[in-house]
């Protein structure tokens, strides 16, 4: 079958199954928005858990994080997963003790306040239309590519899409979903990077792919037999590419630390451990979502190098118009297609720039990543399998695997944000009717949809953009809840004052440096000044507690209540 056929036919099947699996779950109070039946196995529950951490971060954009970053994007592999180990032993036992559905509502509680819930509120709400403009913008590209479509077109039909999925109910049935989504996304990750894996290594496991040697000489500079990574390097080198980035070694801690403290308090990722009917079944619940998490994590090295590696045999010094109409043979007789270079120009993911004007594909030509072929990182997951010619049911499969990975993730934020707005704001502190609130919660997420696709961070990438997200949630979150359950002597007003600051602070140095393009504090990157943001909340919070009034007697019962699990 030829391979738009095949596309349709696997997006179309994937979707229909976790659509259909929505529909019947459907979700029939308020309760199921934020929990599902305390019926899943542990193992069922990690894999719904691994979906949402996953999103299209994990799928689209990490695999190109090395071109933005160079050996510093390690910072992000390490922040991702340090920060779900973390938020699994530190934070979720204690939450779940609590039995509180959600951070503004234990916020409410701890500090017997409700300025502090409704801040909490806003931050959640602000974090979770961050994150969702990045899945967005890669449900954009996978649209883009599936329908050869310009990205804007493709991001507006994604939207629309998004938008029905995310109406149809709550957490109970994106659980269920969520089970046949993982499995979609883990044969779709996993089974091209195998292929790859066995094309250009002595290996078959990705993994281990880093440790293993090359299968035939590469570039006419590396020989048969030589260990990956030392001929990653060399191609490296040929290419003049500098691997080491802008990324200095503060920026690279800076970076870590906010990502492992955003990621620990991630509210989407909080609820979803509310499955489990106990502490106990909670923990394993976070042991299998990491096993589930680091299968696909584990690889990612081996990708970075296989990627590089992959883009140089098949298209470096091939005449461009005889690439493209499929003239071009491998060492093997078999066609080296090229026809996904003018798909993809299409799009406007990748652009081929002639500088010597002699119709040949120079990689080392230019100042693009690769020479005359400038590639978004964003496109690198999904353009692997084109480029090297793989069976078009795998160039199908990861598609259907990128779409079912943004489309949980996405739909899970939404239906945060709704349950959020409707049941903690509308609800409990505005006291709306329930008429009114429906209507009212419905048409906030509408335009939080919108505002999000329109939402624009120059020159940054699904990963980067995501990575914003993180560091506001670092900034404020996690102080107050780490302090609320470890420190009994943080007061509503340390904790109001800490979150503020945090949340002050972080939001002015991103704008700036933003839409600003001014990096100020020793050239910090914006990725990274969460972490300094925590530590500004911790200090105001420890200080104003210390020198105002002591917590109620019953909020002391409550914190011993929570850490004796």
């Amino acid at each position: 079958m030829e391979l738009q056929s095949l596309i349709y036919l696997f997006v179309g099947v994937s979707f229909t199954i976790y659509f259909g699996l929505a529909l019947w779950t459907r979700a029939t109070s308020t309760k199921d928005f934020y929990i599902a039946k305390n019926t899943f196995h542990p193992i069922f529950g990690g894999a719904s858990i691994a979906v949402d951490f996953i999103s299209a971060v994990t799928f689209i954009s990490l695999s190109g994080a090395f071109l933005s970053y160079g050996y510093g994007s390690i910072a992000y592999i390490i922040g991702l997963i340090g920060g779900f180990v973390l938020l699994s032993t530190l934070i979720i036992p204690y939450l779940h003790k609590a039995q509180f559905l959600s951070i503004p509502s234990f916020f409410e509680k701890r500090y017997y306040s409700k300025s502090i819930k409704v801040i909490s509120i806003f931050i959640v709400v602000l974090i979770s239309f961050i994150y969702i403009s990045a899945q967005l913008k890669g449900v954009g590209i996978i649209f883009s590519r599936i329908f050869q479509l310009d990205l804007t077109t493709g991001l507006l039909l994604g939207m629309c899409i998004t938008l029905i999925y995310a109406f149809i109910g709550g957490m109970r049935n994106m659980a269920y979903a969520q089970i046949a989504q993982y499995i979609i996304i883990l044969f779709a990750f996993m089974t091209p990077a195998i292929f790859l894996t066995i094309q250009f290594t002595t290996t078959f496991l990705p993994q281990l792919a880093i440790f293993s040697k090359t299968s035939f000489a590469l570039s006419n500079t590396v020989q048969e037999g030589t260990h990956l990574l030392l001929a990653f390097e060399q191609v490296l080198d040929d290419l003049g590419f500098i691997p080491n980035s802008d990324l200095n070694l503060l920026n690279t801690v800076l970076i870590t630390m906010s990502l492992i403290l955003g990621v620990a308090c991630l509210p989407h990722i909080i609820i979803k451990f509310f499955s489990n009917p106990t502490v106990k079944s909670a923990r394993k619940s976070a042991f299998w979502a990491l096993v589930f998490i680091s299968v696909i994590y584990t690889s990612m090295l081996s990708i970075f190098a296989i990627s590089t590696l992959n883009i140089v045999e098949n298209t470096n010094n091939i005449e461009y118009e005889a690439f493209i109409n499929d003239e071009i043979k491998t060492q093997d007789n078999k066609i080296n297609s090229g026809k996904w270079l003018t798909i993809w120009q299409n799009i406007g993911l990748v652009k081929f720039e002639d500088n010597n004007q002699n119709g040949i594909i120079d990689l080392k030509s230019g100042e693009n990543n690769f020479g005359e072929l400038n590639i978004n990182p964003d496109a690198i997951a999904l353009l692997n399998t084109e480029i090297a010619n793989l069976p078009n049911w795998i160039i199908a499969l990861v598609l259907a695997g990128a779409l079912a990975a943004t489309l949980s993730t996405i739909t899970g934020l939404i239906l945060l944000i709704k349950t959020t707005i409707s049941y903690e704001l509308l609800e409990q502190s505005l006291k709306i009717n329930k008429i009114n609130k429906v209507l009212l919660s419905k048409l906030i997420i509408i335009i939080i949809i919108v505002l999000a696709t329109l939402f624009y961070i120059p020159n940054f990438t699904i990963l980067q953009t995501v990575a914003v997200a993180f560091t506001i949630c670092a900034a404020t979150i996690f102080p107050t809840l780490f302090l609320g359950i470890f420190y009994k002597k943080t007061n509503k007003q340390g904790a109001i004052f800490g979150i503020l600051t945090g949340l002050i602070f972080t939001l002015i140095y991103s704008i700036i440096y933003l839409y600003m393009n001014e990096n100020f504090i020793f050239n910090i990157r914006v990725e990274g000044i969460g972490f300094l943001g925590a530590i500004f909340n911790f200090i105001v919070t420890i200080i104003v507690s210390k020198f105002t009034s002591k917590p109620p007697k019953d909020i002391d019962e409550f914190v011993d209540f929570i850490r004796l699990t």
